[in-house]
């Protein structure tokens, strides 16, 4: 797991291996995460347009987290090393 990308406060892009997943900061004053998978349009969308895609991407995700949730990823920090992966992108 790698961090691709990253929007203080507001979202972070991972890779693992060939799936991207995005975890999107979402609330007011009760703040939580949601991450989901990136399908393969949505993945191939950033990789033509960049980060302007994952920024309307995570605002859709933020405005509407609960219409996202069938796509939730289960246990996704225990699930994939986060922890390093956002260790080394801080550190770089």
């Amino acid at each position: 797991m790698v961090v691709l990308d990253e929007e203080h406060m507001s979202w972070i892009l991972f890779q693992n291996t060939n799936d991207m997943y995005l975890s999107v900061v979402c609330g007011t004053v009760g703040m939580f995460t949601v991450e989901i998978q990136l399908t393969n349009s949505e993945a191939t969308s950033y990789k033509l347009t960049g980060k302007s895609y994952i920024d309307q991407f995570a605002s859709s995700i933020c405005a509407k987290p609960d219409y996202f949730t069938p796509r939730k990823v289960a246990n996704f920090k225990t699930k994939f090393n986060v922890t390093e992966a956002l260790s080394e992108w801080r550190n770089s």
